[in-house]
């Protein structure tokens, strides 16, 4: 008889089992991540096959896990089958989880616009203006494309005095990056002012040619500013990024690209309406500042005022010249007194000098050693010192006594105090 099983112990079972298998321990399985949830020891997630089937996934190694992935990504997830006794539910450990198809595609772009990004390929200060009046314009679309007509047709009616050069490229298939380099390097060595890279509609795989990254560093090298037309709003690929302006179609490129000549004369009309009211205006104005003129009193008794004040000046210079003569003599009686003043001021002074230096000079003379030799003194000296003590002197010493005829040597016998 068979033992009655818990529900735990056939969970167990179950599990031993699965685990026991060698074709489950390793399986790679496809399918669309929904209910992602990400903790700090683990990623719980469940794989999804349209409306047909649903596992659920647990990874333990976070560090494996792309950290780009979110629900809708398509995912291969590589692990084993085991069972969560707890529910009895089977599920996938996984190990590793990779992008499938254009989930790939898709992780592989990110990486190249990172790559490129850093490289300064699509900075926005590196962006160039479009001319505002271009001569030749180089356009790349597909030949016989309604791109091209739709570029041709609205630049013309537009601005129809531009020069269009067309090089026609395959934009789809693996042949797309190399022919578009052959065709932007025709327009490169052409004298264009602007280049327009256009493509009409189709679906979003077509546009993976334009995310090469030998196309994006050829198209780097360009000389004339670059308009991408290439995609939709929501679809940007790296030629978008790469161009200094983006259109959403190739209509629109051409309005950005080309003035409407249509506006053009209307603003010349606006213009010349304005300058001609303008001018209009200041005529006027300055008719009446003439006008005023005119009528002011010193303009219309013009002739009468200069003739007025010829009369003033010809009776001033008459007055000047007579007076001029009575000035004259004048200033040469004041001249004459002046000179006489002075010299008595001169004769004066000198004579208050002269009397001052006699006087002096009589009493310089009386004090001169000299003269007063001559009323009989004399003096003594001793080494060229006038000895005016006898202190000064002791018995033995030489002296000299100068007299007003000469000099003797005579020597100190001694004192009348000894």
């Amino acid at each position: 008889m068979r033992s009655i099983l818990s529900i735990s112990e056939l969970n167990a079972y179950v599990k031993n089992v699965i685990q026991r298998d060698a074709f489950l321990s390793y399986v790679e399985v496809r399918g669309e991540i929904i209910n992602l949830k990400r903790y700090n020891t683990a990623i719980y997630f469940t794989l999804k096959e349209e409306d047909k089937a649903r596992l659920s996934v647990v990874s333990f190694n976070t560090k494996a896990f792309p950290t780009t992935l979110k629900d809708g990504d398509e995912v291969i997830a590589t692990g084993r089958i085991t069972v969560y006794e707890k529910s009895g539910n089977y599920q996938l450990v996984a190990t590793e989880v990779s992008y499938y198809g254009l989930g790939a595609k898709l992780l592989e772009l990110a990486k190249l616009k990172v790559k490129l990004d850093k490289m300064g390929l699509f900075d926005q200060e590196k962006k160039r203006p479009l001319p505002k009046f271009p001569k030749v314009i180089g356009i790349i679309t597909p030949k016989d494309s309604a791109a091209q007509s739709d570029l041709v047709t609205n630049i013309n009616r537009r601005y129809p005095l531009v020069t269009l050069k067309i090089v026609n490229a395959t934009f789809q298939g693996e042949s797309a990056p190399s022919s578009l380099i052959s065709a932007f390097e025709v327009l490169q060595n052409e004298h264009i002012d602007v280049l327009i890279i256009a493509r009409g509609g189709g679906s979003s795989d077509d546009l993976w040619a334009f995310n090469d990254e030998s196309l994006i560093m050829a198209l780097s090298a360009k000389k004339v500013p670059l308009i991408s037309a290439i995609g939709h709003e929501i679809d940007t690929t790296l030629v978008d990024y790469l161009a200094d302006v983006r259109a959403s179609t190739p209509t629109a490129a051409a309005e950005l690209v080309v003035p409407d000549q249509n506006e053009l004369r209307q603003t010349l009309t606006d213009y010349s309406v304005r300058l001609e009211n303008a001018m209009s205006t200041v005529l006027i104005q300055r008719e009446k500042e003439l006008n005023h003129l005119i009528v002011r009193p010193v303009l219309v008794n013009f002739g009468a005022i200069v003739e007025n004040l010829t009369t003033k000046l010809l009776t001033l210079s008459t007055k000047l010249g007579a007076r001029s003569a009575e000035n004259i003599a004048r200033a040469e009686i004041t001249l004459h007194s002046l000179k006489e003043r002075l010299n008595k001021a001169i004769t004066r002074t000198y004579n208050v000098i002269n009397e001052t230096l006699v006087a002096k000079s009589t009493r310089l003379e009386a004090l001169n050693p000299t003269n007063v030799l001559n009323r009989g003194y004399a003096f003594i000296s001793k080494n060229e010192e006038i000895i005016k003590s006898a202190k000064k002197l002791k018995v033995k010493d030489e002296v000299k006594i100068t007299f007003s005829d000469g000099s003797v040597l005579a020597e100190v016998k001694g004192g009348e105090d000894e």
